[in-house]
């Protein structure tokens, strides 16, 4: 087994069946992770309110308990998020980062106005109408008009959540740092994963992580929206592949085969 531990982050509000097919294709090779965050799937969900830094916590929690002392952090929209505060506060744990259809910026007044929206709309109505728009909203035109169960799939993950922890996450999202400052004191080989047609976290703001991240990767999956790890693995896969060969290679070749 490689001395390279990956975790994956999933995004919001899903769980860590979003990441099945990345681990299928490296738990051969690499030590892999993929925790349900709190308030999703068989997450913890202590009482409220949440921040972000409480995700952190957790995550440190979770590498402790696991006898994890670094590893590479690969995480999608919150996912990500959570990866980039992780960093900031541990870069001694943090062997390398992938970050996928996410963004560094805070919420501007707009979008938190919209996320309690979202909170009110949920308090009110539950969770299916949030699912059915929000299902939408993550994958591509592409993925929408080829592939009609994948958005099933999505509105499953949502629907198998308590309304009250969404709500909780939401107020968590709304109140996260501002990352783009701590972009360039990131020392650790980091790739930037972006769907073309992501409509929640445009390539642009992809951009912005890469360009502020010396020697950063950076790519653009096509056919995919927010979630370019579900909606296009093969491709998804084949970048994973090549940033962990190029910048991991030397220390999995060191690991003896058993």
């Amino acid at each position: 087994m490689s001395r390279i531990s990956i975790i994956f982050l999933h995004g919001f509000p899903f769980d860590s069946s979003m990441w099945k097919l990345q681990i299928e294709h490296l738990e051969d090779r690499y030590q892999v992770w993929a925790p349900d965050l709190r308030g999703h799937g068989t997450g913890a969900s202590p009482s409220g309110p949440w921040l972000i830094s409480h995700f952190v916590q957790d995550l440190a929690e979770f590498m402790d308990e696991k006898a994890v002392s670094k590893a590479v952090l690969c995480g999608l929209s919150m996912g990500g998020y959570i990866a980039l505060q992780f960093v900031a506060q541990y870069p001694e744990r943090v062997d390398g980062l992938i970050l996928c259809d996410t963004r560094a910026d805070g919420d501007s007044n707009n979008a938190k106005v919209k996320r309690f929206d979202m909170i009110e709309r949920i308090m009110s109505e539950g969770l299916g109408g949030f699912a059915d728009d929000f299902s939408k909203s993550v994958l591509s035109e592409t993925t929408l008009r080829t592939n009609p169960e994948l958005r099933e799939r999505v509105v499953g993950m949502i629907l198998s959540n308590k309304a009250e922890n969404i709500v909780r996450v939401l107020a968590a999202l709304a109140a996260r740092w501002d990352s783009r400052a701590g972009l360039s004191s990131i020392r650790c080989p980091t790739a930037v994963f972006v769907g073309a047609e992501d409509k929640l976290t445009p390539p642009g703001l992809s951009e912005v992580i890469a360009g502020g991240i010396e020697d950063s990767e950076f790519q653009i999956i096509e056919g995919a929206g927010h979630l370019s790890n579900v909606e296009q693995p093969e491709v998804f896969n084949r970048f994973l592949d090549r940033f962990l060969e190029k910048n991991f290679a030397a220390r999995v070749a060191e690991v003896p085969v058993i």
